[in-house]
């Protein structure tokens, strides 16, 4: 422990050392060393990759469940599904710490769910707040679905901002549909889960998310149609490979017997 508090402190003096020699406000010097007294209050100075890294995979697997599985059962669209499909997306969940005053940029792109900390849904200039988030908290699970005739364009709808320090576990775009990649009936019940509070809200276009519905319903078809037509092709391929080879060694054969024919003549005449 005194190692690391040693560490702890030597990052934080070069740090100072840094501000001293870039000539840094002292505001935001304060806000600075604030941050770091934050995350050593909170244990969060170790490097949590560096650690994780160092263990074997199936440990890294099981600390992560242990870790994330109880904050991601708390989001009601995830309630009831596969305990398989949640254990894959608690091993993408991520820590975000954010700084009083910070906001959350990424709404739209990301799903976030409270750690620590409170934060405020605020109007766009920032003066009113409309709501407080607390502890437990979720917000951004609709918006990463991607769900079809949803009015918000699923993008950034409002604006999230810190009230003190706040640790939020975050869930990427991305990661989530790597996830549902691999579980394809799983999606489509997050997908209505997601309709159905869109459609609560009154934020679902119900002849958009018709139109979408029947075009996806093609879409096996046509994906059958296309590997048909690729396996055809393939076929019609490796024939046109193998002809192609016979004919080449039918050929080679041939330029064999030419060129010892004609040997045999040169030397004839000789």
């Amino acid at each position: 422990m005194n190692a690391v508090r040693a560490d702890f402190r030597q990052k934080v003096d070069q740090v100072k050392q840094y501000m001293t020699f870039r000539k840094v406000g002292n505001e935001l010097e304060r806000r600075v060393i604030t941050w770091f007294d934050y995350l050593w209050l909170q244990k969060q100075v170790v490097n949590e990759e560096l650690v994780l890294d160092s263990l074997p995979q199936k440990l890294r697997f099981e600390i992560a469940v242990h870790i994330h599985l109880a904050a991601l059962k708390r989001v009601p669209i995830f309630a009831e599904a596969q305990p398989g499909l949640l254990v894959e997306l608690v091993t993408r969940l991520k820590l975000q710490i954010f700084s009083p005053g910070d906001y959350v940029c990424d709404i739209g792109k990301e799903m976030y769910i409270i750690k620590r900390g409170r934060l405020n849904v605020v109007s766009d200039d920032g003066n009113k707040i409309f709501v407080t988030l607390e502890e437990g908290s979720v917000f951004g699970e609709i918006s990463i679905l991607n769900i079809p005739g949803s009015k918000t364009g699923n993008h950034r709808t409002a604006n999230i901002r810190s009230v003190g320090y706040s640790d939020l576990f975050c869930l990427t775009k991305q990661d989530l549909w790597e996830v549902l990649a691999e579980y394809p009936s799983a999606r489509n019940t997050l997908i209505e889960r997601g309709k159905a509070h869109l459609h609560k809200d009154n934020l679902l276009d119900e002849d958009v998310a018709q139109i979408v519905q029947q075009d996806q319903a093609i879409i096996p078809e046509k994906v059958i149609e296309l590997q048909k037509n690729i396996d055809y092709l393939e076929t019609r391929m490796a024939r046109i490979m193998s002809e192609y080879k016979s004919n080449m060694t039918k050929l080679n054969q041939r330029l064999q017997i030419i060129e010892q024919l004609t040997e045999e003549n040169f030397n004839n005449q000789d």
